[in-house]
């Protein structure tokens, strides 16, 4: 970076897919002129297709041809962003199913005892199941 110039803002991961990311900039949040000026910025990218910043959120979704690294490390020579050094923890709410489950199974078992059985315990029965199944098909990948 140049000497003078304002360090790039700080992004961090928020989603990622294969050619996709969502990134949540807080240097863009309620600031539709920056907003618009930084997804302008990123369409020059080498390799991205579309940039949509969302100044109600902060947020910037990317869509892109290649790896991600090098989308980064352009946004980052031209200053646009940095992207934050900490791990995103993309995985934490899979981690929560089974305490979910459990939660919700022993809620649909004291709707029974009231004698809500139909709809708010077999409902609360069902989520519960699913989650549950959710995290053995997280398990098996």
């Amino acid at each position: 970076m140049p000497r003078g110039q304002p360090e790039p803002p700080v992004a961090r991961l928020v989603s990622v897919a294969p050619g996709r990311v969502r990134l949540n900039l807080g240097a863009v949040a309620r600031d539709p002129t920056r907003a618009t000026a930084l997804a302008r910025e990123c369409l020059l990218l080498p390799g991205v297709v579309s940039a949509v910043a969302n100044p109600l959120t902060g947020s910037l979704l990317l869509r892109f041809r290649g790896e991600r690294e090098t989308v980064f490390a352009a946004a980052a020579q031209k200053g646009l962003f940095r992207l934050a050094t900490e791990r995103p923890c993309l995985a934490a709410p899979a981690r929560a199913a089974p305490l979910a489950a459990a939660a919700l199974g022993l809620l649909a078992v004291i709707q029974t005892l009231r004698g809500a059985v139909l709809p708010p315990a077999v409902t609360l029965l069902w989520y519960a199941r699913s989650l549950g199944s959710r995290d053995r098909d997280l398990a098996s990948d």
